[in-house]
């Protein structure tokens, strides 16, 4: 990707997020000299939101612009009416409610502005450049610590297929070329079985929660991933080989120092996630806690090991499979 050609980035949060946003924004202003960050947030926290990022890269939208979340459970209910575990997913609605709003967000921006745009998680920051997009197309990365069979049955019911061999794309961000939007919209998300009147968010809830419902007799708390959509599809576009992506993410319990920042990025880690909202030890309150060195040294060491084997297996896998048709 050229140096001065504008990198648009897409965020949803909320202001608790704020710091880690301000974080990330900091560590891009030292690999890309062009991007555009739109932030969606409740109409709540706009004030907050345009007082903390002002900045001129910055643009502050309310969701309710995209779809209200009332209107997205009016059609969940709707939708899910005689489906047993409407109850419990009911529980989790707000979080498939932020993935409608990026889908939303993305498909509508390329539509209108015929730019590339990524996706990019409000509680991951970015260590090393990464170059999104080659050309015509977003570079396919790819993740191997994670599979989550689930979004790939939801995947496969509302494009009809799959590749013969893919790796997890939920690597907290992902590219959407122009080019990939033409065949997504065209060829997997079939937005002419509804009235051209309704928005794509409303079409987009329709169809994925819809294809949830028909599909999954079962509840097991995620039915459904924005990433793994859209990077199918951009594999399926174009199927040259995804590109394992090294990052720190799980078992972190604090905030890393400058030191250890300096570390992760010599052993080329792209990006850091504080899963700080999550229910559990490591992640409550660990935006207040220091990263423990001894720990950040083990962690390190263990996944850069896992990550270089498991790639090893990912290329042979990949021209196994593609070489054996």
């Amino acid at each position: 990707m050229h140096k001065d050609k504008k990198i648009n980035i897409c965020q949803i949060s909320l202001a608790r997020d704020i710091p880690i946003i301000l974080e990330n924004y900091r560590f891009f202003k030292k690999f890309y000299t062009s991007f555009e960050i739109t932030i969606i947030c409740p109409n709540k926290e706009i004030l907050e939101f345009k007082k903390k990022l002002n900045f001129k890269e910055f643009i502050i939208i309310n969701e309710e612009n995209i779809i209200s979340f009332e209107e997205f459970s009016n059609i969940f209910e709707e939708l899910s009416n005689g489906v047993e575990y409407q109850y419990l997913f009911r529980k989790r609605l707000n979080w498939y409610y932020q993935q409608i709003l990026k889908l939303s967000h993305v498909l509508s921006f390329v539509k209108q502005k015929k730019e590339n745009i990524i996706i990019w998680d409000a509680d991951t920051i970015i260590l090393n450049k990464i170059n999104f997009f080659k050309g015509e197309l977003s570079v396919k990365y790819g993740t191997l610590f994670e599979f989550h069979k689930a979004y790939h049955i939801t995947n496969k019911s509302i494009i009809g297929d799959c590749p013969k061999y893919f790796i997890s794309s939920l690597v907290q961000f992902i590219g959407l070329s122009v080019s990939e939007y033409d065949f997504l919209i065209n060829n997997i998300v079939d937005f002419d079985i509804f009235e051209t009147k309704e928005t794509i968010s409303f079409q987009l809830s329709k169809i994925i929660l819809r294809n949830i419902f028909s599909i999954h007799k079962m509840y097991n708390g995620s039915l459904f991933s924005e990433y793994e959509l859209i990077g199918i599809s951009n594999y399926m576009f174009k199927k040259n080989k995804q590109k394992a992506i090294f990052t720190l993410r799980g078992d972190l319990d604090g905030i890393l120092s400058n030191s250890q920042i300096l570390i992760a990025r010599i052993f080329n880690v792209k990006h850091i996630t504080y899963e700080h909202t999550y229910p559990n030890l490591n992640s409550k309150g660990m935006l207040g806690r220091k990263q423990q060195w001894l720990k950040f040294i083990k962690i390190l060491f263990k996944e850069f090991v896992k990550f270089n084997l498991r790639n090893l297996r990912h290329n042979f896998n990949y021209y196994y499979k593609y070489s054996s048709k």
